[in-house]
This record gives structure tokens, C-alpha cells and sequence, in this order.
């Protein structure tokens, strides 16, 4: 197809990108995504406009004649005899992973103080949930498709299997995370002195809520309440029910824990749910917590200045919730100016009016009491001239679509309000402005909230109650919470963990406990690449391409990454002889992705090992722990 993108300069200038693409499917079940064929350039800088649209009409013409008729079968879902399959390794860099926090020997002690009976191990179970996830995310019946698709994992389970353990992974939902955190933070220590916090919902496939049930809570005690799945804010603007995550991060960006909540709680109230367990089960007595403006509330700063943690939060400038500092941010006193002008902040001081609470049991409840004080805090203000033009852009682009909108709905109420659309009451014939019984309501550009929302742009606000705290550690401190933010992109792009198609209340919480720990796994293999450190995405294709192939006779012959590489005989450092190895193209950047990976488990390269004893072996090398 041609694509016809918009693209922006910097200085205001704007020209249109041509591209032809053609959509794809990374490996088979997968969701669709798009590739450029062939780029064209921009459209305002062609001399023969005719001649242009000739040659980009005809690749795309001939893109689809290819496609005519063609059906792909990729090779991994070819049939092998026994000793001729297709597996993927890949999954063995991760996996090496999964056995530092020991959560093998955690479930495997599970298993056996539960009496559990079945003929499985439920550590095999979830450990291939887990590298399924990470390298092909799909839903547990689709996984379930798959169980011999890898070189050496243990898949004497089948899909009925994989319910029946969702169970058992509920069982374990806190004390896993727990035991996984502290052998984290023994093998790559954890930066606890501020704890990162955000919340995001996930939708389902369900068409209703479900209705109330019978659940223990965080602390064993038996609740008759809410499902989980329940109708809210879906911020994929789903209409179906919801379910919403909550997650702790450290100040190395590597997962602490999380919680699920229900579908229709408000972002601000999972942090008070979360936060308890959070510091009781981790050791934890103080630390900063830093959010955003989700999680800012006059209560959740009472929690926390009550119990002796700090905070640091962004803060709404806009309407009312905003107005107490309007005065200042338009106020030209005070201000602080980079030398190039791009940046300037205001930092203040202020009194304000909270409340000291404490926790009393009366017939077994806890009840909250309010006692009024009076608390220290700063407030920066700051402007930045790449947000201010990045606010602009949007907001031109929202007018661009309500005036779109209302053209099409000259005298009717649109679906949908827009942010800059405002209904007025006309006289349908003359379309004069009026305020009677035989007028109707039509939908304008609001041009005055627009004006308004402009003053703002590039503003932005922090507070904290760390008042030894000067401007440049507030931002630097906020800053931080991107990490937790490309963390939910992870585990909704990269591992789809939505849709959820799972009912029961146990299975969900199945569900997002391997989500977490594949988190987990890929955080620690960034953290071991430093500042060079790839993306989920790249990470998980070089593994993918990671094949192997099995041949009679227990021997092993590895297929090619990326695309570039090929064989080539190399002395071998212990004994001297020549051993095959691969040798990687610096132009195929998933050759040079796999290598980067290799270089941070300790590994060169790979020997085209000729026996499987021999390729166990190289496993066995991996060294991600030892070098972090």
C-alpha cells in the first residue's frame, strides 16, 4: 500500500514522505505489522510530479501481483520427522535468566509442600510460559501449539496441563515475587530510594463485568467482592471490561512488583492498596515515591508523609486543580534561564494544609483517623521549548480534527466529544445564534479553549516534599519514570498482554505474574548491556532467528541469524584445531544484534558444535550473573 506521512522540521516547514509497505506477520500467529518496501522521498521536493506517482503507483502495483495467489508457509511450521526438526535456542539466553533468581527451585519446593499430585512439573510449565512469551506472545492455547518447537525444554504437558498450573502460579503470586526480587537484588543489587509507580488497565475479550465473587486478599483474608474484569477508562479506548496492573520499579529501571486491581478503581487508590505490601514484604522503611499526576491526590500525600515517605509527583496547571500556582507560572519574577533560552524554571517553597492519619481497629476493621496539619513542600515550574513546540503540533492536529468533525455534522451532536468542539444553540434557518425552543444544536471549534490551552504550552509542574531537593535532582529524579512507561509498552507490544482471553480470577493473575517475570528477565539482559542496551523488540527477533537443526545421529547443525552469516573455520583456543564457526555481517543489524547479546552472556560466537553433548556444553558458559 502507499503510505502519505507528515513530517515536520524544525523550522515549521512541513512536506509529505511517500512510501509503499506491505503488511507482515513476524512469525505465524502473530499480530500484523507494517514494513516499508521502498521509500520515495518527499513529495514537495519531486520536478515531475506525474513521473513520480508513475513509478510509486507502479511498485505498488507490482507489490500486489506478487501477493497474487502466493501462500507462505514458514519453515518452522513445516513437518519433521523426530530427528529432523526445527527448533529454536534462542530461548536458552533467557532462560539462563530464569535460573539466577532460582524461581526453578522456589516452584519446585512449592510442588512438593503442596501435595501437588499431577505427573507434570509445574516449573517446566512455567518456565515455557515464560520464553514463549518473551520470543512468540500469544494466547495459552497457542502457546500450548508449540511445546516442540524448542531445542531441549522439557514439554511432557499439554494444554489442560497449563490451566490446571495457572492455579498453582495464583497460589504463588506474592511470596514469587518477593523470592524473585531479593535474589535480584543479590546477584544485581537495587536502588530502593525511590520506588517508581504508575498504573495501566489491559482489556479483555469479555462483553460484560463479571459479577462479584469470593477472593482472598494481599493478606489472606477472605473477600466477598468485585471481579476483576470490570467496565472503566480503557486507555486503548476499548469498550469491553478492563483489568488494571499497578507496578513498582527501582531506580535501576529493573521490576520490583506489581498488583491486579479491578477494571473501575481509580488510578490514586491502587497506590494506598499496593504501597503497604510493597514496603512490609521488601524490608523497606523509607523511600520517595515518584508518579504521575494519576497518583496526586491530597490523600496519597497524607498516606505518605503520615507513614515518613517522601514523594515526588507531577502536578495538573490547567482549570482548577492548577490554579494555585497559576499566578506564579505567569509571574516573569523568579525565573531561571539556560544560555540558549530553551529552558527555563522556577522553583518554590510553600505551606500547605494536609492531614496526619493513623490506623485504629475497632471490631476487627481498621478505621482511619484525620488529624489537620500544616506541611513544607516545593514546587517546580519549568518550560521547555521542544515540549512547547511538540504541544503546539498536537494541539493543531486536534483542531485539523474537529473541524473535520463538525463539517460532517453541521446540525447534529457528534459522537464522541472532542476536546476543541463546543455545541451552540442556532436557528436552523438562518444558522443565527439564539437561545429558544425551536433552535437546534450544532458543533463548533471551540477557538477560545484552543487560545487558552496555547499559554501552557511547554509548562510543566513537580512537586515533592524533599525539600533538600534543588531544581536540577526534582527533574532528574521524575525523569526516571519513563522507564516504567516503556516497561507497559513492553508488556502490551512486545508480550501482548492484551487482549486478555482468560475468565477466571486466578488465571488473570496467572496471566500477569509471567508477563511480570518475562519483564523482569529482559530488564535484566538491558541492565547487563549498559548504555548500549537494545530494545524488547530486538532482543526477542535475534532470538527468534536463533534456529537449530537435528539431524539422525544426534548431530546439530545451526542455521543462520539475520540472514549474513555464513561458516568459517576458526582455530580453537584450547587444542588448536579448526572448528566452524559463524561469521557475522556488519550490514544485517540482527546478526549484529545477536552478537551483542552473545558478547553480554560471554560468548563470542557460536561453534557449529557437531554433537548435542558438546552443544549442551556452550550453554552451560553463559555468565549474565557473574559479569553484573
Amino acid at each position: 500500500m502507499i503510505r502519505k506521512d507528515k513530517k515536520t522540521f524544525k523550522d515549521g516547514s512541513t512536506k509529505t514522505q511517500i512510501r509503499v509497505t506491505e503488511g507482515y506477520r513476524p512469525f505465524p500467529n502473530s499480530s500484523p505489522k507494517q514494513r516499508t518496501v521502498k521509500s520515495f522521498g518527499y513529495l514537495e521536493d519531486q520536478v515531475d510530479p506525474d513521473a513520480f506517482w508513475k513509478e510509486v503507483n507502479a511498485c505498488n502495483d507490482s507489490l500486489k501481483q506478487k501477493r497474487d495467489l502466493r501462500i507462505e508457509i514458514p519453515v518452522s511450521e513445516m513437518m519433521y520427522s523426530d530427528n529432523n526438526r526445527l527448533l529454536n535456542y534462542g530461548y536458552k539466553f533467557p532462560e539462563s535468566v530464569y535460573h539466577l533468581p532460582g524461581i526453578d527451585t522456589f516452584l519446585e519446593q512449592y510442588q512438593n509442600a503442596s501435595g501437588f499430585r499431577g505427573k507434570y512439573s509445574l516449573n517446566d510449565v512455567f518456565r515455557y510460559l515464560v520464553m514463549d512469551r518473551i520470543l512468540y506472545p500469544s494466547s495459552k492455547r497457542e502457546a500450548a501449539s508449540r511445546l516442540l518447537n524448542y531445542y531441549g525444554l522439557n514439554s511432557e504437558f499439554e494444554l489442560p496441563h497449563i490451566y490446571r498450573a495457572l492455579d498453582h502460579f495464583n497460589n504463588v503470586f506474592y511470596d514469587l515475587q518477593h523470592y524473585v526480587s531479593e535474589q535480584v537484588e543479590e546477584c544485581f543489587g537495587r536502588e530502593l530510594r525511590y520506588s517508581f509507580y504508575d498504573v495501566t488497565n489491559y482489556y479483555t475479550e469479555k462483553d460484560f463485568a463479571d459479577p462479584d465473587e469470593l477472593y482472598r486478599s494481599r493478606t489472606g483474608e477472605l473477600v466477598d467482592g468485585p471481579a476483576l474484569g470490570q467496565k472503566g477508562g480503557s486507555k486503548e479506548h476499548q469498550l469491553t471490561p478492563i483489568v488494571q496492573m499497578g507496578l513498582f520499579m527501582d531506580g535501576n529501571g529493573i521490576p520490583v512488583c506489581m498488583d491486579v486491581f479491578r477494571g473501575n478503581m481509580s488510578d490514586s487508590d491502587t497506590l494506598k492498596e499496593n504501597l503497604d505490601g510493597f514496603k512490609k514484604e521488601y524490608g523497606i522503611k523509607r523511600t520517595v515515591v515518584v508518579a504521575d499526576k494519576g497518583m496526586n491526590c491530597s490523600h496519597n500525600i497524607d498516606l505518605l508523609c503520615s507513614q515518613g515517605d517522601g514523594y515526588v509527583f507531577s502536578q495538573v496547571l490547567k482549570g482548577t486543580k492548577g490554579k494555585r500556582y497559576q499566578e506564579a507560572l505567569f509571574s516573569p519574577e523568579g525565573w531561571q534561564e539556560s544560555e540558549d533560552g530553551s529552558y527555563k524554571c522556577k522553583l518554590i517553597t510553600e505551606e500547605y494544609s494536609g492531614h496526619d492519619i493513623t490506623f485504629e481497629n475497632q471490631d476487627g476493621k481498621k478505621i482511619e483517623k484525620k488529624k489537620a496539619v500544616k506541611r513544607m513542600r516545593k514546587v517546580l515550574l519549568y518550560w521547555s521549548e521542544s515540549d512547547a513546540e511538540m504541544a503546539a503540533k498536537k494541539r493543531e492536529e486536534k483542531l485539523r480534527k474537529a473541524e473535520k468533525s463538525t463539517k460532517n455534522n453541521a446540525y447534529g451532536i457528534i459522537h464522541g466529544k472532542d476536546r476543541y468542539i463546543k455545541e451552540e444553540t442556532v436557528l436552523k434557518e438562518t444558522g443565527e445564534i439564539l437561545d429558544e425552543s425551536q433552535a437546534v444544536k450544532v458543533s463548533t471549534v471551540d477557538q477560545e479553549k484552543a487560545e487558552k490551552d496555547a499559554l501552557y504550552d511547554g509548562y510543566f509542574a513537580i512537586i515533592t516534599s524533599e525539600l533538600d531537593y534543588d531544581a536540577a535532582k526534582i527533574r532528574e529524579v521524575y525523569h526516571g519514570l519513563w522507564r516504567i512507561e516503556e516497561s507497559f509498552r513492553i508488556m502490551k507490544s512486545d508480550f501482548d498482554a492484551r487482549p486478555i482471553y482468560l475468565n477466571k480470577r486466578g488465571h488473570i493473575r496467572a496471566h500477569f505474574l509471567i508477563c511480570f517475570i518475562s519483564l523482569v528477565i529482559i530488564r535484566l539482559i538491558q541492565h547487563s548491556m549498559g548504555v548500549e542496551r537494545l530494545s524488547a523488540e530486538r532482543i526477542a527477533e535475534a532470538l527468534r532467528r536463533a534456529e537449530c537443526l537435528m539431524e539422525k545421529g544426534g548431530y546439530i547443525r545451526l542455521l543462520d541469524v539475520g540472514g549474513k552469516i555464513r561458516y568459517q573455520e576458526i582455530p580453537d583456543g584450547k587444542n588448536g584445531r579448526m572448528v566452524p564457526s559463524l561469521k557475522f555481517s556488519r550490514e544485517d543489524q540482527i546478526a549484529q544484534d545477536y552478537r551483542q547479546i552473545q558478547r553480554t552472556f560471554g560468548t563470542d560466537f557460536y561453534y557449529a558444535y557437531a554433537k548435542q553433548e558438546d552443544f549442551k556444553r556452550f550453554f552451560q558458559e553463559m555468565e549474565l550473573g557473574k559479569k553484573a
